[in-house]
């Protein structure tokens, strides 16, 4: 376990009392599925392509080689088919109930040609966080088992319908904005915006595309969410 980066606000730092896990991470170098869509850019260099967010529970398939590719999990019966978009489309299509080997660490690029690429990072086992999203998982509780969706994101697993092989951790902690987040977990976060103005980071948190939600961790900058939940990742 290694101790978060905290940062001060008027003299104040974050609570001390959260951690991060860093986890269990193969060294292996695979890369994502060339038939994967793009989602969008990297912000520094438009030229990098991302395929695979950051968090995104992961499985691999083969390829016309036999060479393992990185694609998100499939937690479904049925299978979840892509392809990139092109004029002439390369395809992958991730079959149902996928085994999934893990959470991705960071934003996975499109493959470039040889030498230029950027293998793979996930995380095998863990103590992780998730953002806690309206229609999609927010009926989560500690104690809860989390499955993958067709997408590769956690959510619950239903006891009786859905397959034990299928469960890639337990919820330990929920907390929802506006009820019990700690907000002393957000003093510590670098700003979305202009460093140079000097706000507090509550008046941040009160406004933003996403709810009120900037001034918080980045993978919780996202439509919809309600809150945070964290996960003891399995193998």
């Amino acid at each position: 376990m290694s101790l978060a980066q905290f940062r001060s606000v008027f003299g104040k730092n974050g609570s001390g009392r959260f951690v991060v896990s860093e986890g269990t991470a193969p060294a292996a170098y695979l890369l994502p599925s060339e038939g994967l869509p793009t989602l969008y850019t990297d912000l520094e260099d438009a030229r990098f392509q991302i395929v695979i967010s950051k968090g995104t529970l992961l499985s691999v398939v083969a390829d016309a080689n036999g060479d393992a590719r990185i694609v998100p999990a499939n937690g479904t019966g049925t299978g979840t088919a892509y392809d990139d978009g092109t004029a002439t489309p390369t395809r992958v299509t991730v079959p149902a109930h996928s085994a999934v080997i893990g959470a991705a660490q960071y934003d996975l690029y499109r493959p470039f040609d040889k030498g230029t690429s950027q293998g793979a990072g996930w995380i095998t086992e863990g103590y992780v966080e998730w953002p806690l999203i309206t229609g999609l998982n927010a009926s989560l509780v500690p104690g809860n088992y989390v499955r993958s969706d067709a997408l590769g994101r956690p959510v619950f697993w239903t006891q009786g319908s859905d397959r034990v092989e299928d469960i890639v951790g337990k919820v330990v902690e929920v907390e929802g904005f506006a009820t019990n987040f700690d907000d002393g977990l957000l003093s510590y976060m670098l700003l979305p915006s202009d460093p140079g103005a000097l706000k507090l980071v509550y008046e941040l948190s009160q406004s933003g595309a996403y709810q009120y939600k900037l001034g918080i961790r980045s993978n919780l900058d996202v439509a919809n969410v309600a809150g945070a939940f964290r996960v003891i990742l399995k193998k």
